[in-house]
């Protein structure tokens, strides 16, 4: 059998190409948790100021925030910023572990959100294509298998899926 022929079965797929994983990257991750530290610590730092500013404009229902800067022991002075700052740290750690990551391959994606992983086979992918800021999976029939946001440059997640064989479906 010549190599054309041995090719014919596969529509002519990469056999060789490794998996690449889009999604949140560590670095991505870090600054997250970064910036979240710091707006959490800094908002914390700023309610006594914030609740003020607030009481003297008149502003209708400040009662939670009112509250939250009437704690007035010493150690709320330092331990404000620090209370924020975990919360924002445990925001941002939360928003990372649900943002989903895609895993692309010759045979399949595999989409993991949280703790759930699922796979989606090559041979039920019909399309792949942009639909705003989110990216879709369909089957032949039109049935979404992933419709959703990944992290990655839109060049960069194009490539992932054309290199291994799937087919793209937008002009870009």
């Amino acid at each position: 059998m010549s190599e054309e022929q041995a090719g014919a079965g596969d529509q002519g797929r990469p056999e060789s190409q490794e998996p690449v994983r889009l999604g949140m990257t560590g670095g991505d991750t870090a600054f997250l948790v970064v910036i979240g530290a710091a707006l959490g610590a800094g908002v914390a730092a700023l309610l006594p100021v914030a609740a003020r500013w607030v009481e003297e404009r008149g502003v209708p229902f400040p009662g939670i925030l009112q509250l939250l800067a009437s704690f007035d022991s010493d150690w709320l002075v330092w331990g404000r910023p620090v209370i924020g700052l975990v919360v924002g740290v445990v925001a941002a750690l939360l928003i990372t572990h649900s943002e989903p990551a895609l895993t692309v391959s010759t045979d399949s994606v595999l989409v993991e959100k949280g703790d759930s992983r699922r796979r989606i086979k090559r041979e039920d992918v019909a399309g792949v294509y942009r639909d705003g800021k989110k990216l879709v999976i369909e089957t032949e029939q039109g049935r979404r298998l992933y419709e959703g946001g990944v992290e990655g440059r839109r060049d960069l997640v194009r490539a992932a899926f054309v290199d291994r064989g799937y087919p793209w479906e937008n002009e870009d």
